[in-house]
């Protein structure tokens, strides 16, 4: 999907090419369910709720101005699959065992405690995708997953994009992301 799609506001949003990666190492298939922790816009909740026919998706964010967003979002896509929940994680990550994919997109500073919760909660073979443009978010993901007992891979994405319209093309750079991609064994 297009970022166009999505009714934005000032809330930070995955960009499309940065969601179809996170989408893709999520590996979601139909009946999976994904819990959507910092959902933002719902950028990823969205695309994914219509991936999944038969799954769900649980979308954590403790905004209100972006839970209303999300919510404007799954009218505007006829999105029934999908439940938002109003709270800052790990508070809100109930029932974390009926959930096999995670996506951390903003975990509010508390990116520890939600991973210690997956890591305690989750059913094995369960991936989680964090993102982090931040090097101490990286760093965070990267250690916890190093030294529990889960097998990762870690990449850096970086996009520059042409703006059409423009009289002379010149190649805008977004901020490079990092993609931290993990199975618990």
């Amino acid at each position: 999907m297009k970022d166009t799609d999505f009714i934005r506001g000032e809330v930070p949003m995955t960009k499309e090419e940065i969601r179809s990666i996170v989408l893709s190492k999520l590996d979601l298939q139909h009946d999976d369910c994904l819990m959507d922790i910092g959902a933002g816009t719902g950028s990823v909740s969205i695309e994914a709720a219509m991936q999944l026919t038969s799954g769900r998706v649980l979308g954590i964010e403790h905004k209100t101005e972006a839970v209303e967003l999300i919510k404007q979002n799954m009218a505007k896509h006829k999105v029934s699959n999908l439940q938002v929940v109003q709270s800052k994680a790990p508070e809100g990550m109930e029932n974390v065992v009926a959930y096999n994919k995670f996506f951390i997109g903003g975990s509010g500073g508390n990116l520890p405690a939600i991973l210690c919760t997956i890591l305690d909660e989750a059913p094995r073979k369960s991936i989680i995708v964090v993102t982090a443009i931040l090097l101490d978010t990286m760093s965070t993901a990267y250690d916890f997953f190093k030294t529990h007992d889960f097998d990762f891979e870690l990449i850096q994405v970086g996009v520059s994009k042409v703006e059409s319209g423009k009289k002379a093309a010149m190649l805008l750079a977004q901020n490079p992301i990092f993609i931290i991609t993990a199975t618990k064994k």
